[in-house]
């Protein structure tokens, strides 16, 4: 019997927790999505890196999502086993906490693994995966980023080009149409053939066109010239040199986080390994927090739950912020705060057991 109980409540709690964190994660995903596309619109990210951007924020959210969403599973799923008068049941067979907390550690356990190998590993490769493509479209020079047969703008808006069709390496080009405007000084150029190069010892970009022609002249003005020329080059991209990105906090490696003695690296691995402590303490927190009177609603103590999951979360935000000014003790760090939300849990535990002793004897006497 007590195989069937737990199987039964372990799968409602799944579903409920699952569907929360789906729910969840679709409206934020969709948010970051939207600021995503706008980066992209206003150039801040190359469009290439839309997918991979995307999916690193994913498991971000994904880790930070599950704490909230399992703890708001659980009180679902057992608010409305008190509404239909299914705990009472239960409580009458002599099942209490203990059994509850059963299927509880069933759904925990491999959740808790995610979350552990999410917030240590996975989350920190994803960011530095993201990065690395984003850092080499940002060294790509103007040609491997055009597209034929449209307009195209250089990187520093002074060029404007069109090119009918470009060659497979991206190096030869046919039907050059480049403008510029220098003032009120328009110049045009045309040519029928094209190819870039670049210097060797500065790495700076030329197009080199030819044979062609060249306006140039004001607008609203009869005073235009035209030059032909049989060669012509122009400097498209002046590349500076390459300067080698450091790592932030969250894109380093937990050896690397654990070797660095700086104040925020130090910070990170402390936050890294509270993530998942946090999914842990919600989970035995959520517990005696479902419980609801006869009266109330369902969905009764969600509002409480919420309040519990900001204070938690802004304790620990607030914690975060004070290590990294050094105004607080490194060896403390979160524990601080998970022992306080524990502490909650044990003193609901305590309060409701005693109750129900007492209602026991009651109905003894």
């Amino acid at each position: 019997m007590n195989r069937i109980i737990t199987r039964y409540l372990a799968g409602e709690m799944l579903k409920s927790s699952a569907a929360t964190v789906l729910i969840l994660f679709c409206i934020l995903m969709s948010n970051a999505l939207g600021r995503l596309l706008a980066d992209i619109a206003d150039g801040e990210i190359p469009r290439q890196a839309l997918w991979p951007v995307m999916l690193s924020q994913s498991v971000n959210m994904l880790a930070l999502l599950l704490p909230i969403g399992v703890f708001l599973g659980i009180i679902f799923a057992l608010g409305r086993m008190y509404k239909d008068h299914e705990i009472v049941v239960m409580n009458a067979c002599g099942i209490g906490y203990r059994e509850f907390y059963l299927p509880v550690a069933l759904i925990l356990a491999p959740i808790f693994l995610f979350s552990v190998y999410s917030s240590l590993w996975l989350n920190a490769q994803m960011q530095r995966s993201a990065q690395s493509i984003i850092q080499q479209q940002e060294d790509l020079n103007e040609f491997q980023q055009i597209r034929p047969g449209q307009f195209n703008q250089s990187s520093d808006g002074e060029y404007v080009f069109f090119m009918e069709s470009l060659s497979a390496d991206k190096l030869a080009l046919q039907g050059v149409i480049i403008g510029n405007s220098a003032g009120e000084t328009m110049v045009l150029e045309t040519a029928g053939s094209g190819r870039q190069r670049i210097d060797e010892k500065t790495g700076d970009l030329f197009l080199v066109v030819g044979p062609g022609q060249r306006f140039e002249g004001e607008a609203g003005k009869n005073n235009f010239k035209l030059i032909e020329f049989d060669q012509h080059g122009i400097l498209i991209e002046n590349k500076q040199p390459a300067v080698n990105k450091q790592l932030s906090s969250e894109e380093k490696t937990l050896t690397q986080l654990r070797a660095s003695p700086l104040i925020e690296d130090r910070v990170e691995l402390h936050w890294r390994l509270a993530v998942p402590v946090v999914l842990l303490v919600l989970g035995i927190l959520a517990v005696p927090l479902s419980y609801i009177t006869p009266r109330q609603g369902r969905f009764g103590k969600v509002a409480y739950a919420l309040l519990v999951y900001i204070a938690y979360l802004n304790l620990l935000a607030i914690t975060r912020a004070r290590l990294e000014s050094e105004s607080f003790p490194m060896a403390l760090n979160f524990w601080w705060v998970h022992a306080l939300f524990l502490g909650l849990a044990l003193l609901l535990l305590l309060r409701r057991n005693r109750s129900f002793v007492l209602r026991r004897k009651m109905v003894r006497t």
